[in-house]
């Protein structure tokens, strides 16, 4: 199981207990991102963090406790506030790339990163020739009254991304005076991904892509997921999405512990609700709305965001009016159209860099304020249950 670390106080204390706990995990996530920024764009880890660095006049004005949370996090864990924010706008510094990208640069940038003593993994070449990865493809099943089982209200997802980054997970139990208590599971360095809160408001990511990624600055998908989860209800974290427009495409869907669900396509052009259908709701790495869909990046043939899509609904549609923690933990460990299905087993002979899975698998109870998780493909753990 992924380790549980509660934080608590005033923003550089819970970052200064978050980075003392996890600072091997966050060489891990070091290791992974600097390599990644490498072979996606041929930027050394210094030349990242140059970039990274450039968002913090932005978080400062939209966030300033959370970039004091990053500055203890740096602290806690012996490293540079600049690391930590590249961590959590690595989504903004790799917008616009396209899939599988191995950028002519990429030995030079990772020559350097070994002479300035950048954490690594083992594999760092990818070998001459391998079959095309993907860029990370979750799937999110998500249902509310009158769907489910004894009226639970339930937001479930495999997160699908570089296997390497299993060792970097964390649960994050943050508690604070200004803001219900937080259970989030991210990546080790990053203030929050997938998660729920005391008010029940739950969050799931997707990732999506535009022609209009990369372009500008904008809101980090990882900070907005923070805040919202820092809200009291799902119409508050709903404004977030509105309050500054994205670098990068995502897809964040909300749930409540009312019955609310929606999914928000939010791309540099604008934010998209698609809301549920008779308590179901689900999504995967492509835009619904058709004007959201209008600009959005034809899906590579690696893809398999469609398939697992009409699946997930086929499941729910299935399980209509009976949907509870059995169900959902079937979907996500759903092999059907294998390889090109829910659960995703890594291919070993795609490179490191290219060889996305998943990760892990979360189910969110809001009836229980519970998160459940699967801490590997979710066919092979149990989901074992975290109380926020």
């Amino acid at each position: 199981m992924f380790p549980l670390i509660t934080i608590a106080g005033e923003p550089f204390e819970r970052g200064q207990q978050y980075g003392a706990a996890t600072a091997t995990q966050v060489r891990h996530s070091i290791a992974s991102y600097a390599r990644l920024f490498a072979y996606r764009r041929g930027l050394d880890w210094a030349a990242a963090q140059r970039e990274a660095l450039a968002y913090e006049p932005l978080l400062n004005e939209i966030a300033p406790d959370l970039l004091e949370e990053m500055r203890g996090i740096a602290a806690g864990a012996g490293c540079a506030l600049a690391e930590i924010i590249a961590l959590n706008v690595r989504t903004e510094l790799l917008a616009g790339v396209g899939v599988g990208v191995h950028h002519p640069e990429a030995a030079a940038a990772l020559a350097r990163n070994r002479v300035a003593g950048v954490p690594q993994h083992p594999e760092t070449v990818a070998p001459l020739s391998s079959p095309t990865g993907d860029d990370g493809e979750c799937t999110t099943a998500a249902a509310a009254p009158p769907a489910t089982a004894n009226g639970g209200v339930w937001l479930a997802q495999t997160w699908d991304w570089q296997g390497d980054q299993r060792a970097a997970c964390v649960l994050l139990r943050i508690e604070s005076t200004d803001c219900p208590p937080i259970l989030t599971l991210t990546e080790a360095g990053m203030v929050a991904k997938i998660g729920l809160n005391g008010a029940g408001v739950a969050v799931g990511l997707n990732l999506l892509r535009s022609r209009a990624d990369g372009q500008r600055q904008g809101m980090p998908v990882h900070i907005l997921l923070r805040q919202m989860l820092q809200t009291s209800s799902v119409a508050a974290a709903r404004q977030l999405a509105e309050r500054i427009p994205a670098s990068g495409s995502s897809c964040i869907t909300l749930a409540g512990a009312h019955g609310e669900l929606l999914a928000l396509e939010i791309t540099p052009g604008g934010v998209a609700e698609l809301l549920a259908h008779e308590g179901l709701l689900a999504h995967a790495n492509h835009c619904l709305d058709a004007g959201a869909a209008a600009g959005e990046c034809a899906l590579e043939p690696t893809s398999t965001s469609r398939e697992r899509y009409g699946r997930a609904w086929e499941l729910l549609h299935a399980a209509a009016g009976q949907i509870d923690l059995t169900v959902l933990q079937s979907i996500l460990r759903d092999h059907e159209g294998a390889p090109r299905c829910i659960c995703r087993h890594p291919d070993p002979r795609i490179a490191a860099v290219d060889r996305n899975e998943s990760v892990c698998g979360v189910i969110i109870d809001l009836a229980t304020q519970t998160m459940h998780v699967a801490a590997n493909v979710p066919c092979l753990a149990p989901f074992v249950p975290v109380p926020i």
